[in-house]
């Protein structure tokens, strides 16, 4: 008997990631994102003031890591010889992502310094009306005609996934981070492919076809550019400063990641190209489409996760979903004051789940009532693991 009962033990304790082992009371990677529109509020006024308010309201809020956006449209926030400065923090005479990493590690808080690695521009497809020291302007209007397909202009302005060129450029602004800044990690967001559209990269899959026999399709051709770009910035990374992190944020579904962005989560966790993956499961425990509720989509996220237990899983919260905006979304956060409380709680006692980052810093600080009566309860939540 006692010989089964052992049995049964490994069994449940084997039995998949969907299982609790509220046992295990870890303390858990508690983020938060910053976002570009979030920093220009605060250069727009006295950074150093709202920074050092943002630094206390994270620490009561238990936060351990900060992701700030320093590269959101090919824009730094920090002192580049690659992408033009942020313009709105041209007005400081100290260098922002300094000020930002001296303060988080004085207060015990780590930061990782968040990139677009592709997006130019989402507001004009006209290239007259971006900086004229951004490298896609400096591409398009050079004398070099090559140098056109390193920018995609379809819906937007987009460095081009498929040019090693661009390739080459984003890891060498990697690498600038890194050696220049004391960041705890590297961050990379969602948007890779922006269109499935196939005229985005024709000239690119045009010229690959007609030097290769045997091709690859489109669709597999474009998830080997990211992957490409995820291998060679984790191993730009490493060979600087090898405790540097390297975590990635995709959209919530892993079919719609490998079919519409292009984006093979399974293959950078299964190959090591991140240390850590931050997927984006900004719905609630009653989401009206099935594949798109909380829990099922962090069961996906979990089977993903154990191809490589090398691997970090945490989960972003969309605690700005407490306004909601889609009708999808409304009856539960409408009616429930609590979710983010309760994905919290699920994800304390998963086993395979790292932590959590909440999207975004303003939500989760903000004092209207549907963001306050989120925060009040998941903070109540919070002090019970004291």
């Amino acid at each position: 008997m006692k010989k089964v009962l052992a049995v049964l033990a490994v069994m449940v304790i084997l039995a998949g990631c969907s299982k609790t082992t509220p046992q295990k009371q870890i303390n858990k990677h508690s983020g938060v994102w910053l976002s570009y529109s979030e920093v220009n509020a605060m250069l727009d006024g006295d950074f150093k003031a709202e920074f050092n308010t943002l630094v206390k309201n994270c620490q009561s809020l238990k936060i351990t890591d900060l992701y700030i956006h320093v590269r959101a449209f090919g824009d730094a926030l920090y002192k580049s010889t690659l992408f033009p400065q942020n313009e709105k923090s041209l007005k400081y005479d100290f260098d922002i992502l300094n000020y930002v990493t001296d303060v988080c590690h004085q207060n015990k808080i780590r930061v990782h310094a968040w990139i677009n690695p592709y997006r130019i521009s989402t507001a004009t497809q006209n290239i007259d009306e971006i900086n004229p020291n951004s490298p896609a302007y400096i591409w398009l209007k050079d004398a070099d005609p090559q140098n056109d397909k390193n920018v995609c202009v379809s819906g937007g302005i987009y460095l081009n996934p498929a040019e090693s060129q661009v390739q080459q450029l984003i890891i060498d602004g990697v690498r600038e981070i890194v050696k220049g800044y004391d960041v705890d990690g590297i961050h990379f967001d969602d948007y890779f492919y922006p269109t499935q559209s196939e005229e985005f990269d024709k000239a690119s899959y045009d010229l690959y076809k007609a030097q290769n026999p045997v091709p690859l399709p489109l669709a597999d051709f474009r998830r080997l550019n990211v992957d490409l770009l995820l291998s060679g910035t984790y191993n730009a990374i490493k060979h600087i400063k090898s405790d540097v992190t390297f975590s990635v944020s995709p959209a919530a579904s892993v079919q719609n990641n490998y079919e519409k962005l292009y984006a093979d989560v399974r293959s950078w966790v299964d190959n090591g190209f991140v240390d850590a993956i931050i997927p984006q499961l900004y719905f609630g425990f009653e989401y009206p489409e099935d594949n798109f509720k909380f829990d099922k989509l962090l069961n996906a996220w979990c089977d993903i996760a154990e191809l490589n237990p090398d691997i970090k899983l945490f989960i972003g919260l969309g605690v700005y979903k407490a306004r909601p905006e889609l009708e999808a979304d409304k009856a539960e956060w409408q009616n429930n004051d609590d979710i983010i409380k309760r994905q919290v709680e699920t994800l304390y006692n998963n086993d395979r789940v790292d932590g959590f980052v909440y999207f975004s810093y303003s939500s989760l600080i903000s004092d209207d009532m549907e963001f306050k009566a989120q925060r009040e309860n998941l903070m109540n939540y919070l002090k019970t693991r004291d």
